[in-house]
């Protein structure tokens, strides 16, 4: 509570977009004395976020070549800078490294971890030269065989990926296995269906542990070796379900909603991510205190197929290949046939230049293969699917894994 506090103050006195929004509802800071004031307190969506002038949303005094940018598109397609101030970024990096050592990880161990090259780090921490939390980048980019070939040279403990990239992976690794003895495989970013849990931990036979954040509050919530749910970080954000604006009691389905208490460059109340979860009531059986929850439903979209007959992962799109996207608003990926691919995109205005378009197209290609047709379609709104949700990525070519 005092560091909630201390958030709604700050950013009541220093950004622009909150004091605006607390004013137009008549609160205040000092009105929310529980978390359950929290509710008057108007929620913030991405789409608000994402249109408002940067200055209105970063703190006074805060200037952003000093902060950490976060690049993010979740499920819908919304493409979104977010900034993170250098204490934040300490403070959930040693989140992060206390959540592994939790899991089981050790100093010794090596980490490859699958994933999105921008995010990647130019250079080596000082600790791996010395042998600590050694770590592999490997580009979710390279062909499936390539990143096998990579894995089996560099002979890790631990994976940490995707879950789509590391199914596709699991794939290849049960039909070409052998050479990898992972202890532990961390997945993260989407939702982790059942299926594909069971199917990349009995092919690499090694526990699967899944992770919950986003890159507006980095590390949310994580699963312990018991699998009994997720445990909220709740010392870093504070974490509502919501229902037609109101909380919804535990165990039942709701938005999840998100406050950060750390992040004071950028500060985000009541951010609605736009994924459904659930808290749980019932406390884990490791014995830690901290809040129970899990995700239901989210960031879940299709796998999509190259040319010649490879699986992709939808990731990809995680906003590339869009490396300018300043100018969209929101894009959609449709695979219409397995040499076929609709790019539906809304813009702010028309002046998307024909450079942004001819790059992603070759970007694609160099991926999904040269023969790859790819159209883009100019639309004022994209259309939601029966469930009311805003798919990224859909895929009407069938794929099966072995």
């Amino acid at each position: 509570m005092r560091k909630l506090h201390g958030m709604l103050h700050y950013a009541y006195d220093n950004v622009p977009f909150y004091h605006r929004k607390f004013s137009e509802a008549g609160v205040k800071p000092d009105d929310i004395r529980t978390l359950q004031d929290l509710v008057k307190i108007p929620t913030t969506t991405k789409s608000e976020i994402q249109q408002a002038p940067v200055s209105d949303l970063i703190a006074r005094g805060i200037e952003t070549s000093g902060c950490g940018e976060n690049i993010t598109s979740g499920s819908t397609g919304m493409p979104l800078v977010t900034y993170m101030d250098k204490n934040a970024i300490g403070l959930y990096s040693a989140v992060w490294i206390a959540v592994f050592q939790e899991n089981g990880v050790r100093l010794r161990d090596k980490r490859a971890i699958i994933g999105e090259p921008r995010n990647f780090p130019k250079k080596k921490n000082l600790n791996e030269y010395i042998g600590i939390m050694r770590r592999k980048h490997i580009s979710i980019f390279d062909d499936v065989q390539t990143q096998l070939n990579m894995l089996r040279e560099y002979r890790p403990n631990i994976i940490e990926g995707y879950p789509s990239s590391l199914t596709i992976l699991a794939d290849a690794y049960h039909k070409r296995g052998g050479g990898l003895s992972p202890r532990l495989i961390f997945t993260l970013a989407e939702v982790l269906e059942k299926a594909s849990r069971n199917f990349i931990s009995s092919s690499f036979a090694a526990d699967v542990l899944d992770y919950y954040g986003s890159s507006e509050f980095s590390l949310l919530a994580w699963e312990c070796r018991e699998h009994a749910g997720y445990h909220a970080n709740a010392d870093c954000a504070i974490m509502e379900f919501l229902k037609n604006g109101e909380v919804v009691a535990d165990n039942e389905r709701g938005e999840i909603t998100c406050t950060s208490l750390v992040n004071h460059a950028m500060p985000l109340i009541r951010y609605c991510h736009g994924d459904i979860g659930i808290s749980l009531k019932e406390k884990c059986p490791c014995g830690r205190t901290l809040p129970m929850m899990k995700v239901v439903e989210g960031r879940t979209d299709d796998f999509l197929t190259s040319v010649d007959g490879r699986i992709i992962s939808p990731t990809l799109f995680f906003p590339y290949p869009f490396k300018n996207f300043a100018n969209i608003r929101q894009f959609k990926v449709i695979q219409e046939q397995k040499n076929r691919i609709r790019i539906q995109l809304v813009v702010r205005d028309r002046s998307l230049s024909n450079e942004v378009l001819h790059e992603a197209i070759k970007e694609i290609r160099r991926v999904f293969g040269d023969a790859m047709q790819v159209e883009f379609e100019f639309l004022e709104e994209l259309e939601r699917d029966r469930s009311g949700k805003l798919k990224k990525v859909v895929s009407r070519v069938p794929v099966n894994f072995g």
